[in-house]
């Protein structure tokens, strides 16, 4: 019997809505969204589940995709300057009891695991600087260039709100991929190269006691978050990516780990380790999702095999016969 485990964390991930920004700015200047999430094996209504998520290196690369789809250089260190701090959710639950700078970056960095364990957030002092950067678990080799200018962006939102008429963008250094993603002239902040593990920007350490007018003037009303935590292992995370495109049927193993923005043998590798290969992750989902299609709706045979990825419904009955012993209808009529 195939027995499921979960024990091995071995796919970074991020939840799938914390792109929300890049995809409502590229739909407000007439992007086609979905046509651009299709190369990414999702679509625009994927963004209304809060607890899908997807590989780090599917974020990234989406990430980049929308914004040079924008149009605009500068529009992660732009959407990062104006987020919503109230809809973004690594920041809803830091932000209502925050009395602080320090405290509201803080909380940040605890709570945003929830959300993605492909980074880790260090707040930490050193004499009179302090700084908040970034970790990634794994870039993948991907270019985080909107995503660093991202953070860069709300992280100046934060100071910048706390310290008000006293700013003096001299006295903050940010470090990301590419300056070139930071407008010139950006608040007058100083900006630095580093590498693609993570984004990070510095300033005085006495700006950490400064209470950030964005948490006291917002109204948070009773904003819906997920408390579903990022998937720690290969098969919940490989499971996330089936779902959204079971209904493929030229899906592969060179597609599925091009979704996981793996290569076919890192995949079977990972599987491998917990007793599993792709093939079998992907019959007892397709299994499992044509029996409750069976049982609990009134789709026709052929309308299931499309749904789960056959597009000849006689191809679907044998492999249903393989799974289970008995056909499509002859299931459907016990049930």
């Amino acid at each position: 019997m195939h027995e499921r485990r979960t024990d091995h964390k071995e796919l970074p991930v991020v939840r799938l809505i914390l792109a929300l920004p890049f995809l409502e700015a590229a739909r407000a200047v007439g992007v086609d969204v979905d046509a651009t999430l299709l190369s990414f094996g999702l679509n625009s209504l994927a963004f209304d589940n809060p607890d899908m998520f997807v590989p780090a290196a599917t974020m990234y690369d989406m990430v980049e995709a929308l914004s040079d789809a924008i149009g605009d250089p500068h529009s992660g260190a732009k959407l990062g300057l104006h987020l919503n701090f109230q809809d973004w959710s690594p920041f809803i639950n830091a932000a209502k009891p925050s009395t602080s700078v320090g405290d509201f970056l803080l909380r940040f960095c605890i709570d945003a695991y929830r959300d993605a364990n492909s980074v880790v957030f260090q707040l930490q002092t050193k004499g009179s600087r302090t700084t908040f950067q970034e970790t990634r678990v794994s870039d993948g080799a991907r270019s985080p260039r909107h995503n660093d200018a991202f953070g860069v962006g709300y992280i100046l939102q934060i100071i910048r709100s706390a310290v008000g008429e006293n700013w003096n963008g001299r006295e903050v250094i940010a470090k990301v991929y590419d300056p070139g993603a930071i407008p010139e002239d950006f608040f007058g902040i100083r900006v630095a190269t580093t590498n693609t593990s993570g984004f990070a920007v510095s300033f005085p350490c006495e700006w950490l006691l400064l209470k950030p007018t964005l948490t006291s003037s917002a109204s948070f009303g009773e904003t819906s978050i997920s408390s579903q935590p990022a998937p720690e292992s290969i098969l919940e995370v490989l499971h996330h990516v089936l779902d959204s495109n079971l209904g493929n049927p030229k899906l592969n193993s060179v597609r599925i780990a091009q979704l996981c923005g793996l290569s076919q043998r890192t995949l079977s590798r990972k599987l491998a380790k917990v007793d599993t290969t792709l093939n079998t992750e992907l019959a007892f989902l397709r299994r499992q999702r044509a029996q409750t299609y069976l049982a609990n709706s009134d789709l026709s045979i052929r309308q299931i095999s499309l749904r789960v990825g056959y597009s000849d419904p006689a191809v679907f009955t044998r492999a249903f016969r393989r799974w289970t012993g008995t056909t499509p209808s002859k299931y459907r009529s016990s049930t």
